[in-house]
Order: structure tokens, then sequence, then C-alpha cells
């Protein structure tokens, strides 16, 4: 490092330098929990270039200066160029550990330490929970059905995780706070910080909210920041990597009720009689955020939260859900049922009779190029009673394409779905556009494959 020509460079920006200096030097002073609030709020230029430096050059030894000034140099940083000389000659990295030193002493600062000891714990933990390499799994509903129909006792633990907390365990619900954490940018974590803030007196946060119009400003403020900040592209990275425990949650939420269940945790946890008036008013927005989230993206009914409500007695709950659902949109139309094909068939057959159908598959020569197959072997599972319940013809396409992804199935369905209700009707007034000649050849190949299949498993059947 030429320290002459930083002396230089300091004599020539002085100005520029008493601020950078002024500026840190104030932050410094300041609270922990105020310094996160004012990164978020992009308040705190000097401290953010600060860290973003000292993270590049720090090593085993300390503070590598020379290698913070060649980057000053070759890039001309202005940032770099005041660390430099803060660190250089105003004893910066002294100053900068007694700060901390300092912090540490004041109140309530252990709860913040112990809670960045608990996030650091939980990322080295998590991230040997996920395979080194990513999949190429496809990311959709049936690929997380798929997940937890592979790992019963992972979806096991997760369940098991979720029942401590009525016992007081926070684990689950601290666990759930630090994927957000990793999910959210920076100005997402701050407006999560500015949320909590706006619920005590005494800060500016407090005072804004008070001032707003409307009657309940978390709930809005919640929303809107979780839907402008979460970042898919870390949900879809983590999901790749196949998390277990991320893989759980959605599970949980999209095929178990997880929002409703959630609903009531927080419900016996903040919205107690007991509970403290902030305790209430964190309670009721996030039940109105899990609500209104539930609706509109994971396409709960209003129905099934009605059915909540009538479980409840009088009280904070019970009120908060109904005057949200006053208030939220209804979705309209059909709800898409995802299942895999293991889950369609009895159990006890599920291993003969995916083999049987797969063979059905690869011996098909495929007709007008068109998936009539599909239409066959569902006809076939159906009139031979093979099937546990009573599933659509496009819920069965869906998983045949989940199941065998490296047979060129279709995404289109109309003309195959039409094949297969003209081949189950009872009479034979089907659509229009399918000629008798479809539909004979149809319940031939169906008589067939149900012998084939019915075989397969009571090989004794002549």
């Amino acid at each position: 490092m030429d320290e002459k020509a930083l002396l230089d460079w300091k004599e020539a920006n002085k100005e520029v330098y008493s601020k950078f200096k002024q500026d840190l030097e104030e932050q410094l002073l300041k609270p922990y929990h105020q310094n996160i609030l004012d990164l978020g709020d992009g308040n705190a230029e000097s401290l953010q270039s600060v860290i973003t430096n000292l993270e590049a050059i720090l090593s085993e030894d300390g503070f590598d200066v020379d290698k913070l000034y060649a980057k000053a140099v070759e890039s001309d940083d202005v940032s770099a160029f005041c660390l430099c000389c803060y660190l250089q000659f105003d004893d910066g990295a002294y100053q900068l550990v007694q700060a901390i030193e300092e912090k540490a002493r004041k109140p309530d600062v252990k709860e913040i330490i112990d809670a960045v000891q608990d996030f650091k714990q939980f990322y080295v933990q998590n991230k040997h929970k996920e395979s080194v390499e990513l999949t190429s799994t496809e990311l959709n509903l049936l690929a997380i059905r798929r997940w937890h129909y592979d790992h019963p006792q992972e979806y096991a633990d997760f369940i098991a995780l979720f029942q401590k907390a009525y016992d007081g365990d926070m684990t689950f619900i601290q666990n759930n706070f630090f994927f957000l954490i990793e999910m959210l940018s920076l100005n997402g974590v701050g407006g999560m910080m500015n949320v909590v803030a706006s619920l005590f007196p005494g800060n500016k946060h407090y005072e804004q909210s008070l001032m707003r119009t409307d009657d309940n400003p978390l709930k809005g403020r919640l929303a809107e920041m979780l839907d402008s900040s979460l970042n898919n592209d870390a949900v879809r990275k983590r999901l790749l990597h196949e998390n277990p425990y991320l893989f759980s949650l959605y599970y949980w939420i999209i095929f178990d009720n997880g929002y409703l269940h959630a609903a009531d945790l927080i419900s016996q946890t903040f919205l107690k009689p007991e509970s403290t008036y902030w305790e209430k008013q964190i309670g009721r927005r996030c039940v109105e955020v899990i609500i209104g989230a539930s609706i509109d993206k994971a396409r709960y009914s209003k129905a099934q939260w009605k059915e909540v409500t009538q479980k409840l007695e009088k009280g904070e709950t019970k009120q908060v859900i109904e005057a949200t659902l006053l208030e939220v949109q209804g979705r309209r139309g059909r709800k898409s049922t995802f299942v895999l094909l293991e889950e369609m068939l009895p159990s006890e057959y599920v291993p003969i009779l995916t083999t049987a159908i797969e063979k059905e598959l690869s011996e098909w020569k495929k007709v007008d190029d068109t998936d009539t197959i599909l239409a066959y072997i569902f006809a076939a599972l159906v009139k031979g009673g093979l099937t546990n319940g009573d599933y659509s013809y496009r819920t069965f396409h869906a998983a045949m394409r989940e199941k065998f992804s490296d047979y060129p199935i279709k995404q289109g369905y109309d003309l195959v779905e039409a094949i297969y209700s003209a081949i189950i009707s009872e009479d034979f007034e089907y659509n229009i556009n399918i000629s008798d000649k479809q539909v004979k050849r149809g319940r031939k190949y169906t008589a067939y494959i149900k012998h084939r299949l019915l075989s397969a498993i009571n090989p004794n059947i002549a």
C-alpha cells in the first residue's frame, strides 16, 4: 500500500472523508436494533459500505488493508478509500472493536446476539440436511406430494415439531422465521422489523403507524411486505436442494390445511384471554394475513375457515376470523385436485399395478398421435374396481405425467378425456366429436387392459 498516496487522497477529499467518519461513528453509537432498522430503510449508507468492504478483506489475521487499498485504486471506490483512511490513520480497527464490545454491554443485546447465534446454528444444520447437488425435479404440487410419499418419517418429524409448539417449544415458529429471513431481501427483513417496531411506543415507526388512516395498518404492511419482498428464486433453489423442512412445510400448507392449524396455534399463543394488549395485536394481524394468503395464494375456501369458526367458542380468535372473512374475496371456479398415481391405487397393489400400467404404456403404439391409451388404462382401473376413490380423468392424467415423465405424454387432454367419458358411460350419448369407431375401439382395449391388470393381481384369473 502506498501510504503517502493515501494521505494525499485523504487531504484532497477531506470533506468527503469527514462526513464518512461522522456518519459511521454516529451509527456505531446507536443500539443494534436501530442499526438493523436503518439498514433496512437505506439510512445507513456508511455502515452498509463498511460492512460490505470488511467482509471482502476479513482474514484470520484481521483486516487486510492492502487488499482494500488495491480495490479502492482499481475501481476508484470512494467508500473503500474512506475506510482505508479510517483503518490506517484513525485507529479504525480499534474503534470498531470497541463499539462492538460497548454494544454487547447494553441491556437486551444478549437476546439479539443469542438470536443471531441461533440463526447461524440453524443455517449450518439446515445445510447439512439438503442434497449437495441440485436435482432436476420439476417444482410443482405433484412433486411436493411425491416427496411426501417417499419421506413419511421426515413429515412425521415436522408434524411432531409443530405439536410441540402448543407446549411452549418455539422451535417451529423460530425455524419458519429463519426461513423467511433467508428468503427475504434486506429491505424485506427491515420491513419485518418495522412492523414489529410499530407496535411499541417510543420510536418513529410507532408514531408513523398512529398517523395512518386505515383501521388495520399492520395487516396491510405485512401483506404488502411479503408479496413484494419474497424471493421466489430463493424458494425454488431451496426446493431444488430437496430441503426436507421446506417440502414438509409446503405439503402441510397446501395439502394438510396448514394455514388452519397455524391460525389455531397463533390463537392459543397470542389470543388467550390473559394475553397482553401487544400480544393480541400481533396475534390478530398474523391471523388476518394468514387468512388472506390462504385464500389468495393457496386456494383455501372461505367455507373451510367458516368450519373453523363453528368449532370455536366466542372469543378473540372467532371475532378476528369472522371479521376478516367479510373483507377477503373468495375464489370461484373448479379447484384442481393433485394426487399421485400411487395414492389413487389400493395400497396393497401399488407396486404390481404401477409395473403393469408402465408395461401397457411401453407396448402401446400411438393411434392418430393421441394419448388414448391413458383413457383405456383409467377406464380399465375404474371398471375393474382398482382405484381407492372417485377421481376425475384430469387428476389421473396429471398423475400419469408425473409418474411416467420419461414417456411423451401430452399436457393437453380434452380429446382423451372425452374418449374416457364415452367408454365408461352406460348409454351411447357422448361427445359428438367422438366417433362410434373410436368408442368401440376404446371399449375393446379397456376390456383387454382390465383383464391384464386383474390378472397381474391374481394370476388365477382366466
